[in-house]
């Protein structure tokens, strides 16, 4: 049967209502709520600290306590620094020598420190360790790198130094070898000597006792003769010096005292002793009379810490001491003007001892005394 038009629409609607009608009868549900971000009550933990980055630029002034010319590790300092530059143009290098006289660095590196120039000033010295701390109290916005120093807990400064007792001990060791070997000139007196600049705490309590503990442990019987100099560039003064040590009958010397040492070895010469050398390999200053050389890599310590301050991990406030172990102390046992010189034997007792050395099976620590001594003379204790 067809249904009409009407009554189509007639039905529609009734069973609208019909379905409306049985929907409001029945429990309507809970709107499932939409989600949303939750509050731990327990903290999310702090994100893990990142390494700030490198910076963009740094403007380092270098200010040399002396002269260029006159020390190993000043020059290493001042040439570290340029190469740097050259290799890095992020750094901008500028020195400054400031001469011999100690009674004007405090005034001048505080000048130097305040010109607004520098972001960083890089020195080497023990005794510019207590300088550099009166500076960065007065001029808290420049940071500073001091070798041959030791200064603890300061976030302004970072030093470090090669361990001088241990390169004192391989000194006094390969000296004492010399004095008693069959080389001509070498006599039975077990006498060895030193010619150095002046008093200061690593001289007296860590390069001094070194060489004689070296030599001790070549001979008990073994005595270091020396002599100050009393300043580090007289060299007919030093000259003198030796000569005396060499009446006394000291038959190797050794010599720290900057453009002084040329004395020392004017000395050597005209009097058929013999010398080592210190912190350089120095053969070419009289071969057949410089017959050996303990050296300090102080261009390397330089790289490194110039590195880690364009890299941004300078651990400022923390100093380093390093050594023989890491390769920062060092003796060219293979170099011409020591194996035609140094008798056979003689090489070969050094180089087992130098051996367990930098093995670390001997270990010549620079004595906790002497660093709390160099720490508490930076800081006016």
């Amino acid at each position: 049967m067809r249904l009409s038009k009407p009554i189509l629409v007639f039905l529609a609607a009734a069973i609208l209502l019909t379905s409306f009608g049985c929907a409001s009868s029945t429990p309507t549900s809970t709107p499932t709520p939409t989600p949303t971000a939750t509050v731990s009550a327990t903290p999310s933990p702090s994100p893990t600290p990142t390494t700030p980055p490198p910076p963009t630029s740094i403007r380092l002034g270098v200010f040399i306590p002396g002269r260029l010319g006159d020390s190993p590790p000043y020059d290493a300092l001042a040439d570290g620094a340029q190469r740097a530059a050259l290799r890095d143009k992020r750094l901008t290098v500028e020195i400054f020598e400031a001469g011999f006289d100690q009674s004007k660095w405090l005034e001048q590196l505080t000048s130097f420190a305040a010109s607004g120039k520098f972001d960083v000033i890089y020195t080497s010295n023990e005794a510019l360790g207590p300088l550099v701390v009166k500076v960065t109290q007065t001029v808290p916005n420049v940071k500073f790198l001091v070798n041959d120093s030791y200064v603890t807990g300061n976030k302004n400064i970072f030093t470090a130094f090669l361990n001088k007792y241990q390169q004192g001990y391989l000194y006094g060791y390969m000296m004492a070898l010399v004095s008693t070997s069959t080389l001509p000139g070498a006599n039975p007196d077990k006498k060895i000597g030193l010619i150095y600049g002046q008093h200061y705490t690593m001289m007296d309590d860590l390069i001094i006792p070194g060489i004689e503990a070296g030599a001790k442990a070549v001979d008990p019987a073994f005595e270091l003769k020396t002599a100050m100099l009393g300043n580090w560039f007289d060299a007919v003064k030093a000259e003198s010096l030796a000569n005396s040590l060499i009446d006394e009958g000291v038959d190797c010397l050794g010599a720290i005292a900057g453009s002084g040492n040329a004395g020392v070895v004017s000395a050597a010469v005209k009097r058929n002793a013999y010398m080592i050398w210190f912190d350089t390999i120095g053969f070419d200053k009289a071969p057949g009379t410089v017959i050996g050389s303990v050296n300090s890599s102080n261009e390397d310590l330089v790289t490194l810490e110039l590195k880690n301050l364009l890299d941004g991990t300078v651990t400022w406030g923390g100093p380093l001491i390093v050594g023989a172990e890491q390769g920062y102390i060092s003796v060219p046992l293979l170099a011409p003007g020591y194996v035609n010189f140094v008798p056979a034997d003689a090489q070969k007792k050094f180089a087992e001892v130098y051996e367990k050395v930098v093995s670390g099976a001997l270990a010549l620590p620079v004595p906790q005394a002497i660093l709390d001594k160099l720490d508490n003379a930076a800081k006016g204790n």
